[in-house]
């Protein structure tokens, strides 16, 4: 017989949802089935506030791997169901200590109960004691000492209805809410460091978050197009069925850049982006739009030239990373795997053209008096019609 694990994942946030907590559950149990897909031997069970997972010993550590990609989950942890017996719980701490003693002289452990079925007959301290008492009449001449606010080891033990959980580990998740829960919202993803890390927060407070780039080949080559693909693809990993617009920029920045103000480009590229994919949220039946900005970061995004932009669309605009400095920004990057792609050399359609001077408190009738002077609506209505489309599952 195939040797079994047992998977208990914990959440936080949805347990606080009173009467929609099903709801909740329900689309975070979907997305845990959607990672571990291509397995078949896995049964799954939901007791009140956790969601177990009976799998087959070779395929824990994937399993591990995949489960930390998923929103909604607090933590979780492998282990092994077995029956609420002293002896053996401890026996099988003792089994997994004794390899941990033999690299050093004293180690700090305890045991930590959680007792959700409440007919059991010992509390939860009382089986701490039960089991570490045992533990530490094997190992206590070999330095294991007991120490509950610095423990080195814990042996954990989840007393349930229908089953006891003993495990020595436990894996943070990305918390948050489960992709699905709180609808779809549109990205303005760029080749940068920032979007791509707005896009992945949106994803952990449970939308599923799509994508449009605005492209500009003839000036920019096909480097800036590349990297955005990679960079959806690295985000649609933690949430899938995610859909990337490419809307062709050059011919809308080409007029800009040859009829309007010079120190007004950068605002106004950014009133025709926030436009059209205005168009396209609303078409595709997303609530919002989420982009990258972080106030006073470069000169467009000053409180000024934010509300400048926002103005042209009544849709809601999100700004996950406002009030985030860069360097946190990147540490974030980097935890979530976008950042050595964001830092490939290739410039974005706005900075390509960026004025000497960009103006930082713009003035919303003078982008107006400039507007006027292209056909900014056909521009649009033209990009669109010539926009393509990808399922980015299938990159």
């Amino acid at each position: 017989m195939t040797e079994r694990r047992t998977v208990l994942i914990r959440y936080d946030e949805i347990g606080l949802k009173g009467r929609n907590r099903k709801f909740f559950e329900k689309c975070l149990r979907k997305n845990i089935k959607r990672v571990l897909s291509g397995t078949d031997d896995i049964h799954y069970s939901s007791p009140r506030g956790r969601i177990f997972l009976d799998i087959p010993l070779g395929f824990a550590p994937e399993c591990s791997v995949r489960l930390k990609t998923v929103p909604g989950i607090a933590s979780f942890s492998i282990g092994i169901s077995m029956s609420p017996d002293f002896d053996a719980i401890a026996a099988l701490g003792i089994k997994w200590i004794e390899p941990k003693l033999e690299s050093t002289d004293s180690l700090k452990f305890c045991v930590r109960t959680r007792r959700s079925e409440k007919l059991f007959p010992k509390t939860s301290p009382e089986v701490n004691f039960e089991v570490g008492s045992r533990i530490m009449k094997q190992l206590s001449l070999r330095g294991l000492t007991v120490n509950i606010s610095e423990a080195e080891y814990v042996l954990e033990i989840e007393i349930g209805r229908s089953e006891t959980v003993v495990f020595d580990n436990r894996e943070p998740g990305l918390c948050g809410l489960p992709v699905g829960s709180s609808g779809n919202v549109l990205c303005l993803l760029s080749g940068g460091i920032d979007s791509p890390v707005s896009a992945f927060m949106m994803a952990c407070r449970g939308c599923r978050v799509h994508f449009v780039f605005f492209d500009n080949q003839p000036f920019l080559g096909r480097g800036g197009y590349d990297k955005v693909l990679s960079l959806a693809k690295k985000i649609n990993r933690f949430q899938a069925r995610a859909s990337l617009y490419v809307v062709p920029f050059e011919e809308m920045q080409g007029a800009i850049r040859d009829h309007c103000n010079e120190e007004n480009r950068i605002v106004l590229y950014r009133r025709m982006m926030y436009r059209i994919a205005g168009e396209i949220a609303v078409s595709k039946g997303c609530m919002a739009l989420v982009t990258g900005e972080s106030l006073g970061q470069v000169a467009s995004q000053t409180l000024e030239n934010l509300a400048a932009v926002s103005c042209v669309t009544s849709i809601s605009v999100f700004r996950p990373l406002i009030g985030m400095n860069k360097e946190s920004i990147i540490t974030r990057a980097k935890e979530i795997g976008t950042y050595e792609v964001s830092i490939e050399p290739q410039p974005d359609c706005c900075s390509i053209f960026m004025p000497k001077n960009p103006v930082t408190r713009s003035k919303i009738h003078f982008l107006e008096r400039d507007e006027e002077k292209i056909p900014w609506q056909e521009l649009s209505d033209d990009a669109l019609a010539r926009m393509e489309i990808i399922k980015v599952d299938d990159l």
